[in-house]
């Protein structure tokens, strides 16, 4: 029983937490205009069909994003890059995974989530050929919008939009 207004809100806010904290798996990956990264000679959007692992790659469907909220707010994803090897510049068209990090600000009393500005965090994305456009969160699903470099089998760099969409799957982080 509630004697005050503000305890019902309370209730709200803490299912509004529920429902995003935690764990999220990549239930799809897609360009929005076609290319060949697998060097099969057909172009396409959809990266589950493109890609190339490299040895001991992390497949697609092992991807996964956790938001947290601990000390800090913050979002973890993996997200593809082209493998370049022993540190040089020698690039592949395979891909390896990182995992990166952006904090977030969660207002569960108005029931939003964005992006912190961080210099620090969008230039370590850049070292693997990713900037972050858009971030959004709806029904237990993340959306990310990348500006991402990918170096094709016919050896250039080809910079395209990739969607990453993220569905929740645990409250275990």
């Amino acid at each position: 029983m509630s004697c005050a207004q503000d305890d019902e809100g309370k209730l709200e806010n803490q299912a509004y937490l529920d429902e995003l904290l935690g764990r999220y798996e990549l239930r799809a990956a897609y360009l929005e205009n076609p290319i060949d990264l697998n060097g099969d000679g057909i172009a396409g959007t959809d990266l589950f069909q493109e890609i190339e692992y490299c040895n001991m790659s992390k497949h697609l469907e092992s991807y996964d994003c956790t938001i947290i909220k601990r000390n800090i707010q913050e979002i973890a994803f993996d997200i593809p890059y082209s493998n370049n090897f022993n540190n040089y510049q020698e690039y592949s068209n395979c891909l390896r995974d990182k995992d990166v990090g952006r904090q977030i600000n969660i207002d569960s009393q108005n029931e939003s989530v964005t992006l912190v500005p961080n210099e620090f965090e969008e230039n370590f994305m850049l070292t693997y050929q990713a900037k972050l456009i858009d971030f959004t969160w709806e029904n237990r699903i993340v959306y990310l919008t990348l500006e991402k470099e990918f170096y094709t089998p016919n050896g250039e760099w080809a910079t395209v939009i990739l969607h990453m969409e993220y569905e929740w799957v645990s409250s275990a982080t």
